[in-house]
Protein backbone atom coordinates (compact mmCIF):
# COMPACT_ATOMS: atom_id res chain seq x y z
CA UNK A 1 0.00 0.00 0.00
CA UNK A 2 1.38 3.81 -0.87
CA UNK A 3 0.40 6.75 1.19
CA UNK A 4 -1.28 9.62 -1.05
CA UNK A 5 -3.10 12.08 0.59
CA UNK A 6 -5.06 11.00 3.55
CA UNK A 7 -6.21 7.54 1.73
CA UNK A 8 -4.12 4.65 1.34
CA UNK A 9 -3.62 3.36 -2.84
CA UNK A 10 -3.21 -0.14 -2.93
CA UNK A 11 0.26 -0.87 -4.64
CA UNK A 12 -0.76 -2.40 -7.97
CA UNK A 13 1.63 -3.96 -10.75
CA UNK A 14 1.94 -1.54 -13.97
CA UNK A 15 3.10 -4.33 -16.29
CA UNK A 16 -0.40 -6.15 -15.00
CA UNK A 17 -1.84 -2.73 -15.55
CA UNK A 18 -0.38 -2.29 -19.14
CA UNK A 19 -2.03 -5.31 -20.34
CA UNK A 20 -5.21 -4.70 -18.63
CA UNK A 21 -5.49 -1.78 -20.29
CA UNK A 22 -4.79 -3.37 -23.61
CA UNK A 23 -6.91 -6.24 -23.45
CA UNK A 24 -9.72 -6.76 -25.51
CA UNK A 25 -11.11 -9.39 -22.69
CA UNK A 26 -10.03 -7.26 -19.76
CA UNK A 27 -10.25 -2.99 -19.49
CA UNK A 28 -9.58 -2.68 -23.28
CA UNK A 29 -9.03 0.55 -22.39
CA UNK A 30 -7.19 1.28 -26.19
CA UNK A 31 -10.81 1.03 -27.73
CA UNK A 32 -11.28 4.83 -26.58
CA UNK A 33 -7.50 6.03 -25.74
CA UNK A 34 -4.42 6.29 -26.71
CA UNK A 35 -0.84 6.34 -24.74
CA UNK A 36 2.65 6.33 -25.83
CA UNK A 37 3.96 2.81 -27.04
CA UNK A 38 0.51 1.57 -27.09
CA UNK A 39 -0.61 0.62 -30.96
CA UNK A 40 -3.48 0.58 -32.04
CA UNK A 41 -5.17 3.32 -30.08
CA UNK A 42 -8.96 4.73 -29.80
CA UNK A 43 -8.84 8.65 -30.30
CA UNK A 44 -12.58 8.74 -28.38
CA UNK A 45 -11.15 9.52 -24.83
CA UNK A 46 -7.98 11.84 -24.00
CA UNK A 47 -4.66 10.59 -24.52
CA UNK A 48 -3.26 9.83 -21.18
CA UNK A 49 0.72 10.69 -21.99
CA UNK A 50 1.11 12.74 -18.69
CA UNK A 51 -1.92 11.79 -16.97
CA UNK A 52 -0.41 11.28 -14.05
CA UNK A 53 1.23 14.80 -14.04
CA UNK A 54 -1.96 16.13 -14.23
CA UNK A 55 -4.17 13.45 -11.88
CA UNK A 56 -2.90 12.17 -8.50
CA UNK A 57 -3.14 8.42 -8.08
CA UNK A 58 -6.52 8.65 -6.14
CA UNK A 59 -7.96 10.51 -8.88
CA UNK A 60 -7.13 8.12 -11.38
CA UNK A 61 -8.58 5.34 -9.32
CA UNK A 62 -11.87 7.72 -9.75
CA UNK A 63 -11.83 7.74 -13.04
CA UNK A 64 -11.17 3.64 -13.27
CA UNK A 65 -13.98 2.84 -10.94
CA UNK A 66 -16.50 5.15 -11.71
CA UNK A 67 -15.40 8.45 -13.82
CA UNK A 68 -19.25 9.56 -13.66
CA UNK A 69 -18.55 10.90 -9.98
CA UNK A 70 -16.52 13.44 -11.29
CA UNK A 71 -17.57 13.94 -15.03
CA UNK A 72 -21.23 12.87 -15.05
CA UNK A 73 -21.88 13.02 -18.65
CA UNK A 74 -18.51 10.87 -19.28
CA UNK A 75 -19.07 8.12 -21.95
CA UNK A 76 -16.38 5.80 -20.11
CA UNK A 77 -17.85 2.93 -18.70
CA UNK A 78 -17.78 2.70 -14.94
CA UNK A 79 -15.14 -0.28 -14.70
CA UNK A 80 -15.89 -1.28 -11.18
CA UNK A 81 -19.35 -0.02 -10.23
CA UNK A 82 -22.05 -2.43 -10.21
CA UNK A 83 -24.64 -0.44 -8.96
CA UNK A 84 -27.39 2.24 -10.35
CA UNK A 85 -26.21 0.49 -14.01
CA UNK A 86 -29.05 0.45 -16.62
CA UNK A 87 -27.34 -0.73 -19.61
CA UNK A 88 -26.15 -4.35 -18.42
CA UNK A 89 -26.08 -7.60 -20.10
CA UNK A 90 -28.06 -9.94 -17.36
CA UNK A 91 -24.56 -12.24 -17.17
CA UNK A 92 -22.77 -9.26 -16.07
CA UNK A 93 -25.15 -7.80 -13.59
CA UNK A 94 -23.86 -7.09 -10.54
CA UNK A 95 -20.54 -7.45 -11.48
CA UNK A 96 -17.75 -5.50 -11.75
CA UNK A 97 -16.09 -5.26 -15.47
CA UNK A 98 -12.81 -4.84 -13.25
CA UNK A 99 -11.29 -6.58 -10.09
CA UNK A 100 -10.21 -4.15 -7.31
CA UNK A 101 -6.76 -5.78 -7.73
CA UNK A 102 -7.22 -4.57 -11.92
CA UNK A 103 -8.18 -1.47 -10.86
CA UNK A 104 -4.93 -1.32 -8.65
CA UNK A 105 -2.75 -2.62 -11.28
CA UNK A 106 -4.05 -0.15 -14.17
CA UNK A 107 -3.92 3.24 -11.89
CA UNK A 108 -0.06 1.91 -11.30
CA UNK A 109 0.26 1.90 -14.63
CA UNK A 110 -1.30 5.13 -15.53
CA UNK A 111 0.64 6.40 -12.44
CA UNK A 112 4.33 5.94 -14.87
CA UNK A 113 2.42 8.17 -17.50
CA UNK A 114 4.25 11.01 -17.03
Amino acid sequence: MVAAGCATIPAGDPARGREVFISRDQGHCVACHSAAGIRPAGNVGPVLDGVASRLTAEQLRQCVVDITRMRPDAAMPAFHRTEGLTRVASDYRGKPVLTREQVDDVVAWLETLK
